[in-house]
C-alpha cells in the first residue's frame, strides 16, 4: 500500500468548507496508525510543494511560514519513512532551510534532477528502493522549474533525467515510481514520452485524480491528489508475477461493486425470493436485472484475468477520521504561536 500527498503548501490543520474541513496532519496520523494497526506498513510519498503555499515568503510571515514548514516536515518524520520530492514552492525559504530541517528531522528529501550549480553533484538523494514483502519499490524524484531566487542550484533536463533514471534503477525493482512537480502543459509533455514507469504521482497541478477515470493503456498510471493534505491518494497494489505488468482495476472494481448493489437494492422488497419471482409482473426491472448480472459477470471475468493489480482510491480526511491527540496539541500550539509572530512582526517599524 502507498499513501501518497502533493501540494500540502505548508497546511497544518483542516481547512476547506466549513461545516466539514478536511485534511490536517492529526487526521492523517490517525489513519496511518489505523493502517499499521491493522498489518499495513503504508509506503509514504510526497510529490512536491509540501512546505510552502508560493515561492517566496509573503512580507511579515517569514517567521511563521518557516515554522509551518518546519511542523510539516518533523511532524511527517514521526509517521513513518517518508520521502518527499523536492518541489517549486519549497524552496521559499532558501536552500539552507531545506537542509537544515532535513538533518534535524532525519526525514528524506529526494531529487533526481536538482544539482549543484555548475556542477554535475547532486543536491539532494537521487533516488530510493524500499522493499515491501519480497517486492523492491524504486522511487525517483523530478522537478521542472527552479524560483529565480535560488541561485546554488542547477536542473537538468527532465527527460534526459528520467530516461537516465529508468535505466538505472528499473533492472533493480519490481516497481517503479516518479514524482513529479510540474505544472499541467509540463506534466502532459513528460507523461507522453516517459515509458517503462509503473506510478506518476505528480504536484504542482492542483487537480485531483477521480479513481474511475480510466489511465491509458501502455503508459504510467498517473494521479494527482489535489491541495493542502484534504486527501491522501493510496494505492493497493497485490503482485502475484513479477515478470507481469501491472493493470489498474480501479474501474472495474468500482463497477462491480455498484452492480452489485443494485442488486441488493432490488432484492430488499423480498429477500426470501428469486429476483425473477419478486418482479415476474415487471419487465423492466426483469430487463434491467439481466442487464445489472451480465455488467457484474462482465466485471468480475475482466478482474480475474488481469495477474497483478492496482487499486486506487482517494481518502477523504474529514470529520470521520478524528484527530490523534497529542498531534492535535502541538499543531493547536504552533497556531497560536505562528499568530503571535505575525503579529510582532506586523508591530515592527
Amino acid at each position: 500500500t502507498m499513501l501518497v500527498t502533493a501540494n500540502v503548501r505548508g497546511q497544518l490543520d483542516p481547512c476547506g468548507w466549513k461545516a466539514n474541513p478536511l485534511g490536517g496532519l492529526p487526521r492523517r496520523l490517525t489513519y496511518i496508525n489505523q493502517l499499521k494497526d491493522s498489518g499495513v506498513d503504508p509506503i509514504l510519498l510526497d510529490a512536491g510543494d509540501a512546505l510552502f503555499e508560493l515561492n517566496i515568503l509573503a512580507s511579515g510571515k517569514e517567521a511563521s511560514s518557516k515554522l509551518r514548514a518546519k511542523t510539516v516536515f518533523e511532524s511527517t518524520a514521526n509517521m513513518g519513512n517518508y520521502l518527499y520530492n523536492v518541489g517549486h514552492n519549497d524552496f521559499a525559504a532558501g536552500l539552507d532551510f531545506l537542509r537544515q530541517i532535513e538533518e534535524s528531522a532525519n526525514n528524506n528529501f529526494i531529487s533526481s534532477n536538482l544539482v549543484n550549480a555548475g556542477t554535475d553533484d547532486l543536491a539532494f538523494k537521487s533516488h530510493a528502493i524500499i522493499e515491501r514483502n519480497g517486492i523492491k519499490v524504486g522511487v525517483f524524484g523530478i522537478l521542472t522549474n527552479l524560483p529565480a531566487s535560488v541561485k546554488e542550484l542547477e536542473i537538468k533536463d527532465a527527460l534526459s533525467v528520467i530516461n537516465s533514471k529508468v535505466a538505472e534503477l528499473r533492472p533493480q525493482v519490481d516497481v517503479l515510481i516518479m514524482l513529479l512537480n510540474a505544472n499541467k502543459l509540463q506534466l502532459d509533455k513528460l507523461v507522453a514520452k516517459t515509458e517503462n514507469v509503473d506510478y506518476i504521482f505528480s504536484s504542482r497541478e492542483t487537480s485531483r485524480t477521480r479513481p474511475e477515470r480510466k489511465q491509458s493503456d501502455g503508459k504510467p498510471m498517473l494521479y494527482t491528489t489535489g491541495i493542502q493534505g484534504k486527501y491522501l491518494g493510496r494505492v493497493d497494489l497485490k503482485i502475484i508475477d513479477k515478470n507481469e505488468t501491472i493493470n489498474d482495476i480501479t474501474g472495474a472494481l468500482m463497477s462491480t461493486q455498484l452492480f452489485q448493489e443494485r442488486l441488493n437494492n432490488l432484492q430488499k422488497r423480498n429477500p426470501d425470493k428469486p429476483l425473477e419471482d419478486v418482479y415476474k409482473n415487471n419487465t423492466d426491472v426483469l430487463n434491467m436485472v439481466q442487464k445489472f448480472r451480465k455488467g457484474l459477470k462482465d466485471s468480475k471475468d475482466s478482474i480475474n484475468e488481469i495477474t497483478n493489480t492496482s487499486f486506487y482510491s482517494l481518502i477523504a480526511l474529514n470529520g470521520n477520521v478524528s484527530s490523534e491527540k497529542k498531534l492535535l496539541s502541538l499543531v493547536d500550539q504552533t497556531l497560536k504561536t505562528c499568530e503571535n509572530l505575525d503579529k510582532e512582526s506586523a508591530s515592527l517599524p
